[in-house]
């Protein structure tokens, strides 16, 4: 979690839940003031044990 960036579209990974969540960029603030780190690699934050993450890609349409 060392280069998770949560103004940014991703999937992060409940390890508590082992579960896939879409990350929404609007949590970026209250991830910066009540997040904190459980473990190496390993963020508490809103309940869950945040361990991973990976960027979506976003299909934008081509209009054809």
């Amino acid at each position: 979690m060392d280069t998770f960036d949560p103004d940014r579209a991703c999937q992060v990974h409940d390890g508590l839940n082992d579960q896939l969540i879409e990350w929404r960029p609007q949590w970026a603030a209250a991830y910066r003031e009540h997040a904190a780190k459980w473990d190496e690699g390993v963020v508490s934050w809103d309940g869950l044990l945040l361990d991973g993450w990976t960027p979506t890609m976003l299909e934008h349409p081509c209009g054809h």
